[in-house]
């Protein structure tokens, strides 16, 4: 093997290793993939776009999507809530707002859970939000918690 050949050869053997060494150091040194699970609300299409002022005793449909990225099967439960600006969810705590619908569900971990859900919208007011909250069950300590995970469609219900 000629002189040339061998240089051209070194170099590409020291390219491979560095690259090779770079990818796995920071493959090694990202931050680990959170735990969390997600959740989204769309409308009757299944699309972001949401109605904003309804008439009173009309219907709304609104899908809701919870994804389990927990690494854990994990049971949880949507509550849905008519809140007010002064009774809004945080992710830390809860809306006080009264409870409207509650769903609950098994979802594997990496599945996800879509369904839909019908609101008949009886109480008069502007500034509403339509909140909807993630809570899931733990086992060990066998209560249901609130995730701080939660989502809301602002709404006005206006006579019809």
């Amino acid at each position: 093997m000629s002189k040339h050949a061998k240089t051209v050869l070194t170099i590409l053997m020291i390219g491979i290793v560095l690259s090779t060494s770079t990818l796995l150091i920071s493959l090694w040194l990202l931050p680990p993939q959170e735990q969390t699970p997600t959740l989204s609300i769309l409308d009757e299409n299944q699309q972001a776009n949401y109605p904003t002022s309804i008439s009173q005793y009309s219907n709304i449909t609104l899908y809701v999507e919870v994804e389990n990225l927990m690494g854990v099967v994990q049971y949880f439960y949507i509550y849905v809530k008519l809140a007010s600006p002064t009774t809004m969810a945080s992710s830390n705590n809860p809306s006080s707002a009264p409870l409207i619908q509650e769903y609950q569900r098994i979802v594997l971990h990496g599945g996800s859970w879509l369904f839909s859900t019908q609101l008949n919208m009886t109480t008069l007011g502007i500034n509403f939000r339509l909140t909807f909250e993630l809570w899931r069950y733990d086992l060990a300590t066998d209560t249901i918690d609130y995730t701080g995970i939660w989502v809301h469609l602002p709404l006005n219900v206006t006579v019809s």
